[in-house]
């Protein structure tokens, strides 16, 4: 049966990448490890009848096997660079240590300074390790009690709201009070404005004296 799906590129075709060229060679070394495990003397022993009476057909097979298993490894393998774009990445990451190495002998030159000039742990004080170690304790702790403070705001905030409302009722309820006690007041002074009982009936009386004659 032909393989009808494409060779394999060609590793020198791969762009140059000191990373990309060594995780092919590790790949090639791999495979030819890999291939070199599986022997005629151990097919041998798993088909003793047909290797000793088509020993050459056996080995054709296992060639075929092997040219198979060669191709659709290799073919897989590039599928996998190509889908997850290794080749460029590994140029990336190249170019990052290489960058990486120039600032830092620039560093050590000093033609870097201020907040661009690369610090190394080799050449911090005991005072500036202790410091690294404490900051994001410091800032962690920091924001945990602005966050409290936040709450205690809020807090406040409601509590203010709700005495606020407090207030608001105690005034209308003195004032409803004041006002009771006003018209008890008023009620008390035109009671004291009108005559006695005994001058009322008399009065009355008298009235009737007069009806009567």
């Amino acid at each position: 049966m032909v393989d009808s799906q494409p060779a394999p590129p060609d590793p020198q075709q791969q762009p140059t990448s000191i990373r990309n060229q060594r995780l092919l060679e590790i790949f090639e070394r791999s495979l030819y490890a890999s291939t070199k495990t599986l022997t005629f003397s151990k097919l041998s022993q798993c088909y003793p009848y047909v290797a000793e009476h088509g020993a050459a057909g056996l080995r054709e097979a296992m060639n075929q096997a092997m040219r198979f298993w060669e191709t659709s490894s290799t073919r897989e393998f590039y599928a996998i660079l190509e889908e997850r774009n290794v080749a460029r990445k590994l140029r990336e990451l190249d170019a990052l240590i290489e960058e990486a190495r120039e600032r830092k002998a620039k560093s050590e030159k000093g033609e870097i300074e201020g907040s661009e000039r690369q610090v190394f742990v080799e050449n911090l004080t005991p005072e500036d390790l202790v410091r690294a170690h404490l900051t994001p304790i410091n800032l962690a702790e920091a924001e945990r009690l602005e966050k409290r403070i936040q709450e205690a705001q809020a807090s406040n905030k409601k509590l203010l709201h709700e005495v606020t409302a407090q207030e608001r009722e105690i005034d209308d309820l003195f004032c409803s009070i004041k006002k009771s006690l006003d018209d008890l007041a008023s009620a008390s002074t035109e009671s004291e404005a009108l005559p006695a009982k005994r001058d009322m009936f008399a009065s009355i009386d008298e009235i009737n004296g007069l009806v009567r004659m």
